[in-house]
């Protein structure tokens, strides 16, 4: 495939994953407000908000399976329809008799929909990536993913003030409807994946070999782990805990109240985070090496935690937050490049769904355990604790940089 052939189709799945993720996240700043105006208690509300990652746990497998199966394009292109759908069950609960148990099954199908979006956007990058340039193409398409969402937050929350709630439902149903016919003419189909051989070693089908071959890696295991503990940190016990150390300790910017203030300030990190993977994509693909910038990332998210932490104004608390989303960024793109690296070629669609799995298993994970740490050590303690959790994997990550053969060039 021609070089220029190659930069556009990446652009192209970069906005396709990006408006998949304006899609979900348009129903966010939404859902809490109209469920509470609806009578839905505050546990249904958090069940529902939590279900669609409830859902891609199990469904992130049988997403593996289909990508190396059938490419990336159909399996992608169906995700976002099966989105449209999840998010026009929305628009259809305002009406309803129940609307918990509308709003609860559109999260389930959109669980269903953004599970074949995230893990099919990384395995159409890696498909027509080089492998000189899969750090850039590979931290394009990730960063467009990271910076849906809060696109979304911003969009969800304009129309739904501006227009009305149903608007909103119905332009974040438009927008995936967008993203699959984009899908449906950019992403690359099966002829260009190669095909997964026969397997006869060991017992079981092919399918079951093709998995106990993934996990039986060393280098992946180690991936899939420090995957799940940044999610846990950063995903999961950062984001369910920063407006209440906001509020606790009075870190308000702007004259906003806690909500507003975290809002502003997480946005800090998201950036820093996305400027950095950014930067690591690039850098990987002019370095011999994928793992020199995973210790020094590590050393960042750390220090990022024991500085917020320690934050008594919002200057300390967003210098903090930045340096997490640094640390975040450099180990995010590093670990999905060498995963592209190490995971055979027909397997890449399963590889990507158990680290997509990771993700969703620490980001489940980190919210409760984040508010039970700070009720019962405070915030001080608790943000120093993950600070230690991170470094627990300097000995992993060590591992892997000690045995990385320098790549050609």
């Amino acid at each position: 495939m021609h070089e220029q052939t190659i930069a556009r189709r990446s652009w192209g799945i970069a906005a396709i994953a990006f408006v998949g993720g304006v899609g979900g996240g348009a129903v966010f700043p939404i859902l809490p407000v109209i469920g509470r105006d609806l009578g839905i208690s505050g546990f249904m509300i958090g069940l529902i908000l939590s279900a669609n990652r409830i859902t891609r746990l199990g469904f992130n497998p049988i997403t593996g399976s289909l990508l190396d199966r059938f490419g990336a394009r159909w399996p992608v292109t169906a995700g976002l329809v099966i989105e449209a759908a999840g998010t026009l069950m929305f628009s259809m609960a305002l009406s309803a008799s129940h609307p918990e148990a509308w709003f609860l099954a559109g999260r389930i199908v959109w669980g269903i929909g953004s599970s074949l979006l995230l893990v099919g956007a990384l395995a159409a990058i890696m498909a027509v990536a080089p492998a000189a340039r899969r750090g850039g193409m590979t931290a394009r398409v990730r960063t467009a993913v990271s910076l849906g969402l809060p696109a979304g937050l911003v969009i969800g929350g304009l129309v739904a003030d501006r227009i009305s709630v149903n608007a909103a439902f119905l332009t974040a149903t438009g927008l995936s409807l967008v993203g699959a016919v984009g899908a449906l003419f950019l992403l690359p189909d099966r002829a260009r994946i190669e095909q997964a051989p026969p397997t006869t070693r060991g017992r079981g089908s092919p399918r079951v070999q093709a998995w106990r071959e993934l996990l039986a890696m060393p280098t992946l295991r180690i991936i899939f782990a420090a995957n799940a503990l940044l999610f846990f940190t950063v995903s999961g016990v950062l984001l369910a805990t920063v407006a209440l150390l906001v509020d606790a300790r009075g870190l308000y910017v702007f004259g906003l109240g806690a909500e507003g203030s975290s809002g502003l300030l997480m946005a800090v990190l998201m950036a820093a985070r996305a400027t950095s993977a950014l930067a690591s994509g690039r850098y990987l693909d002019r370095s011999a090496r994928r793992t020199g910038l995973l210790l020094p990332a590590m050393g960042l998210l750390a220090a990022g935690f024991v500085a917020l932490g320690q934050a008594r104004h919002p200057g300390m608390a967003a210098l903090g937050l930045l340096v997490i989303g640094a640390g975040a960024g450099g180990l995010t793109i590093p670990m999905i490049t060498l995963l592209g690296d190490i995971a055979p070629r027909p397997l890449h669609g399963r590889a990507l769904s158990i680290y997509q799995w990771s993700s969703d298993f620490g980001g489940a994970l980190g919210p409760a355990a984040g508010l039970e740490l700070g009720r019962w050590l405070g915030f001080g303690w608790t943000y120093a604790v993950m600070g230690v959790a991170v470094l627990s994997m300097a000995f992993p990550l060590r591992w892997l940089a000690a045995g990385e053969p320098k790549r050609p060039g």
